[in-house]
């Protein structure tokens, strides 16, 4: 744990300080919504804290350990995909509407919203998503690292898209089937009988659409990544 605290001090203070605002907005808003995006948060930076200990063990030799860390990493991954579907929860908000204008106006009958509640939201939505999506391309990073260390980077890269397909299936499993990381684990035969219950065409095109959401992402991260280390 000193470690990772040592190492990603920068990202745990972002977390505490992410947590204050939903708290201060769980009391603004009322809504238990932002409860459940600060719970979000933590199971983002678990997979980083589980791939660090995976990386850790394989130094020291501990095979089975990083192997048992590697399988955490894998099922709570999707965590750290997962908050861009949290914005549904602004479906039911008016941002903007449209009213009757004189002829000739020009704003065109466009209103926007002054509830600052509203848009408070959208906001701290998107930094949590921002944050989440953040640390769990950089914990995919890490992964990719460590197995070009030891296979070839057409494997490499085979293990990243089969990480992305998982976790995609993984989202669609969260979101619509409501299932949590941890219900691999612990019930797992309902879990598969709900996943071929489900299994329509829907399923399928929102596990393409978001598995190609995680690889554009992850590519964009890593040219990011690559230019910000040039400049240095």
């Amino acid at each position: 744990m000193s470690d990772f605290l040592k190492k990603y001090s920068g990202i745990v203070l972002f977390m505490f300080a992410y947590w204050f605002i939903c708290l201060i907005m769980l009391f603004a808003g009322g809504s238990f919504l932002y409860a459940m995006l600060a719970w979000n948060t933590l199971l983002a930076v678990l997979p980083l804290f589980f791939i660090n200990k995976a990386e850790i063990s394989d130094k020291q030799g501990k095979t089975g350990r990083s192997i048992l860390w590697m399988i955490l990493w894998l099922l709570f991954f999707p965590n750290s995909v997962y908050m861009v579907t949290d914005f549904i929860h602004i479906s039911g908000d008016k941002f903007m509407w449209i009213v009757e204008a004189e002829k000739y106006s020009s704003n065109r009958g466009v209103v926007y919203s002054t509830d600052i509640i509203i848009w408070a939201k959208l906001l701290v939505i998107g930094i949590g998503f921002i944050f989440s999506l953040f640390v769990g391309l950089e914990s995919l990073h890490i992964f990719e690292q460590n197995i070009k260390k030891k296979f070839s980077r057409p494997a490499c890269w085979s293990g990243v898209l089969t990480v992305a397909l998982l976790s995609a299936i993984g989202v669609y499993i969260g979101r619509f089937l409501r299932f949590n990381s941890w219900d691999v684990l612990f019930r797992p035969v309902k879990l598969l009988e709900q996943v071929i219950a489900k299994l329509d065409g829907f399923t399928v095109q929102f596990i393409i659409i978001f598995f190609l959401f995680e690889i554009c992402s992850y590519i964009l991260y890593k040219t990011l990544r690559g230019t910000i280390n040039q400049k240095n």
